[in-house]
């Protein structure tokens, strides 16, 4: 019995890069393209300005999240640079965590009546964002379908093999604590 259990626990160790990482090889178009915060190097919004351009937004609509008002105004800066027009360009402030992320993006979803989202984000954040939006704030019973890109501000990143990299081991793990930290928190507060 308890090397079944130590199997399990190697296995589940070993795959711990592909049950993070949501993303695919063929990224879905989606009604709008969001990329949250955080990250670092901005490869979260370069790679939302490169989807962009290749027309992964329904509506030409490209949100950014964030709290810090000097971020806010680069990003607006760095996409007017890059032909994004003003009017496509959609700021969220005043949210410092994932939780207050998601929960801005969907009244902005359902102000718009959008049924699809585009989250570019780093591999290891995409099933707490999934986890989150479903389990917490009912984005699959709206009908809002997420969908994922990558952005790795490492370029390090490989799911199948993240084991071999000790920057993604720490990712990885620091992503499960954050996980297991998120669902403690709101599901105490859900039922308080």
């Amino acid at each position: 019995m308890n090397k079944i259990i130590i199997i399990i626990l190697i296995l589940v160790l070993i795959n711990l890069g592909n049950i993070l990482d949501l993303s695919e090889k063929n990224i879905k178009k989606s009604d709008v393209i969001v990329a949250l915060g955080g990250g670092g190097k901005n490869a979260r919004i370069e790679e939302s300005l490169i989807l962009y351009e290749k027309h992964y937004s329904f509506s030409n609509y490209i949100v950014f999240t964030g709290n810090n008002k000097y971020y806010i105004r680069n990003m607006k800066i760095f996409f007017l640079k890059n032909s994004v027009l003003e009017t496509n360009i959609i700021s969220i402030n005043n949210v410092s965590n994932t939780m207050e992320e998601l929960i801005e993006i969907k009244k902005y979803l359902k102000k718009n009546n959008f049924k699809s989202v585009l989250f570019i984000t780093h591999p290891t954040h995409m099933l707490r964002i999934k986890l989150l939006a479903d389990f917490f704030l009912d984005y699959k019973k709206e009908n809002i379908n997420i969908n994922f890109a990558s952005a790795d501000h490492t370029n390090l990143w490989n799911k199948n093999l993240y084991f071999l990299e000790f920057e993604s081991i720490k990712l990885v793990f620091l992503e499960i604590i954050k996980i297991i930290f998120n669902f403690s928190k709101y599901y105490l507060y859900s039922i308080i």
